[in-house]
């Protein structure tokens, strides 16, 4: 009786594990790779860092990223890859080096969560969003991340 008790007590807590949508791409975390895949397919890579527990992460899994125009504008757009920024997953950078989901966000300067970087076609950060943007001041944000350089932050 005590591993029924167990079970159902596990079911009932959430997971911890931050959710990223179903329409994210499928990634072996090799920079090189998703932006040279991002660029044959005429987009550019967005990579969203995350944290287990983040209220803002899960807003903006949960509210913007289920927005029909900002799917419809981001799957267009761009192929996106999640980082949880202290994940152990291995990540490989443009120059060849690997390194830990936690490392490459430092080297990122990731400060906070959520944080997104847009890399333009030869891998360079093209666009960045720091922190949480309600839905219609992140459709403004991809907007820039399409077509020109610039740094988006909320405060």
């Amino acid at each position: 009786m005590r591993w029924l008790a167990l079970v159902v007590a596990l079911l009932a807590c959430p997971a911890a594990a931050q959710e990223v949508p179903q329409w994210f791409t499928p990634s072996f975390l090799d920079i090189r790779e998703d932006v040279a895949e991002a660029a044959r397919e005429s987009k550019r890579l967005m990579v969203y860092f995350h944290q287990d527990g983040c209220p803002y992460c899960k807003q903006l899994v949960t509210v913007t990223f289920r927005d029909p125009k900002i799917v419809e504008k981001a799957r267009r757009h761009f192929n996106a890859v999640d980082i949880n920024i202290f994940g152990g997953r291995e990540v490989t950078w443009t120059d060849g080096r690997k390194m830990s989901e936690k490392q490459f966000a430092a080297l990122m300067k990731i400060r906070y969560t959520p944080t997104l970087l847009f890399f333009d076609e030869k891998g360079g950060v093209a666009a960045r969003i720091d922190g949480y943007l309600p839905p219609e001041r992140f459709i403004a944000a991809l907007d820039g991340a399409i077509g020109q350089t610039r740094r988006v932050r909320t405060d």
